[in-house]
């Protein structure tokens, strides 16, 4: 295989195209002109006129995937720093950090994936032991929602809290654990963001593309938010020339048109469920056995005048709500946003919902009258959604049951787009689709439905699907070749790309 050269036209053949999007099922050659699909058909010898044809044997080809929901600079940061998921304890996690000081001997120490609802313990490292495990170096970790971290006791006398003192955790002689959530993590992040340099955040950026490629994913959403990033980096991914389609978010409740950012993405309208801050109409059970509800971040009008504006200046926007509180207010709004701006705007617009982990019914119907994207993670449900996992643990069997509704969501015609909140959950398309299929809750999609949402889906929620997405002429020629048909192989979940094409040009 080479690489098509200026003006070139490529006749890439295959066994088949995978049935997604409205192609024609017995289609197998794509011609493809520059960065666009000029033309596709059963036979290679009744393609129009090309330069060249590309035989890929036994190799389907689908739209290439597309994570609806990254944080991309921390996906690369993550690759690179203390990797703390599946750590078995609190001492594990400690061991971990031990080990890659030994090993790298970093001035800085970060990680991620640390998940407290695992361990005996049911509590992070202190400041204290950090302190000791990374030999003094400054350090932070966040946990796996992201939604909470712990720094060492250096790191931590240096921070200024006092603005958001109340996400600070404290013992029981009111003293500073290290233990910080929500606006007190976005304090921590731009201290090490700041320690670690440009050249280093850099390096984690382009890391997240080159993996993301490797996985056929040719197209991500970026969602900056303060807690992780700052608007400096939402820019950097906004306008930066990288390997792969890049739509930039910044999660600003006072956003207003113009500029290169979309609004909102992950604009927390509550926090997570792990960490104990997802705004939920009936109390569920933290980890100290105290029975919560969570809250709000914002208000009713607040959230409502960010989705008018928005739907004013035709621009979908997004908010992060997880618990069915946090849900119902971002349903609220937006059904106000329709009084005030007209039924028909709001759905043009494309608003969308990140996560929708508890949902009612009610409110799912009301997505779909609306023309909402819903961006969920599959994953979510197969990591926190089995017999004693997260879920069960927090809400009970039968609440949790109804967690990540994808068949729900389905049924009422709400589009999906599937994502992985890198670094929540890895990206990885194949076990989104794995998961979508075998919902704990009996809430399941199928195959053909899942792949969609997760190569088109994408698209759809920034209106884009009639520019990119399916194998259909006139399309952008962003297309993954496979070793078997997506559609019917009982196994792809390990399957790596054969070929990606993002524009037309092999990565």
């Amino acid at each position: 295989m080479t690489e098509p050269g200026a003006g070139e036209r490529v006749l890439w053949v295959g066994r088949g195209l995978a049935d997604v999007g409205g192609i024609d099922p017995t289609h197998r050659a794509v011609l493809v002109d520059g960065d666009q699909i000029a033309w596709t058909g059963s036979d290679p010898a009744d393609a129009p006129a090309h330069d060249r044809v590309e035989d890929l044997g036994a190799a389907w080809l689908t739209p290439g995937f597309v994570d609806a929901h990254v944080h991309a600079t921390a996906t690369g940061l993550e690759r690179v720093g203390v990797a703390l998921a599946g750590a078995r304890s609190l001492e594990d996690a400690l061991a971990r950090v031990r080990a890659h000081v030994a090993r790298v001997d970093p001035a800085v120490v970060h990680g991620t994936g640390w998940d407290d609802q695992a361990w005996p313990e049911q509590r992070p490292p202190t400041a204290d032991e950090l302190f000791e495990a990374a030999g003094g170096r400054p350090t932070v970790l966040f946990r796996v929602d992201g939604h909470s971290c712990v720094v060492d006791r250096g790191l931590l006398a240096r921070l200024d809290l006092g603005a958001v003192g109340h996400h600070v955790m404290r013992d029981i002689d009111g003293l500073p654990t290290g233990w910080l959530l929500e606006e007190a993590v976005a304090v921590a992040q731009g201290a090490l963001v700041g320690l670690l340099g440009p050249a280093a955040i850099d390096r984690a950026r382009q890391e997240t593309c080159r993996a993301a490629l490797a996985l056929g994913i040719t197209s991500i959403h970026e969602m900056g938010i303060p807690e992780l990033s700052d608007i400096t980096d939402a820019l950097a991914w906004a306008t930066g020339p990288w390997p792969l389609e890049v739509h930039a978010y910044w999660a600003d409740l006072a956003w207003q048109p113009g500029g290169p950012l979309r609004p909102g993405g992950d604009l927390f309208l509550d926090g997570s469920i792990g960490s104990c801050t997802a705004a939920a109409s009936a109390p569920y059970l933290a980890n100290d056995g105290v029975r919560i509800n969570g809250e709000l971040f914002h208000d009713d009008e607040a959230v409502t005048d960010f989705f008018v504006r928005a739907t004013h200046a035709g621009l979908g926007a997004g908010v992060h709500a997880i618990g069915d509180e946090a849900t119902g207010q971002a349903v609220r709004a937006l059904v106000r946003a329709a009084e005030v701006c007209g039924v028909d705007a709001v759905r043009t617009a494309r608003h969308r919902i990140e996560h929708l982990e508890l949902v009612s019914r009610a409110d799912v119907t009301t997505l779909g009258r609306l023309g909402v994207v819903a961006s969920v993670q599959p994953a979510f449900d197969a990591t926190w959604n089995g017999p004693a996992g997260l879920y069960e643990h927090r809400f009970g069997r039968d609440r949790a049951d109804t967690t990540n509704p994808f068949s729900w969501l389905a049924d009422d015609g709400v589009a999906m787009c599937f994502s992985s909140d890198s670094t929540v959950t890895p990206m990885d398309p194949w076990s989104g689709i794995r998961a979508a299929q075998h919902h704990y809750g009996g809430l399941a999609i199928d195959r053909r439905t899942a792949l969609e949402a997760a190569t088109i889906g994408g698209h759809v929620a920034v209106g884009r699907e009639d520019l990119v997405g399916a194998l259909l002429p006139g399309r952008r020629a962003d297309i993954v070749a496979w070793p078997g048909d997506p559609l019917t192989n009982d196994v792809p979940w390990d399957w790596t790309p054969t070929v990606v094409l993002v524009a037309g040009h092999p990565t």
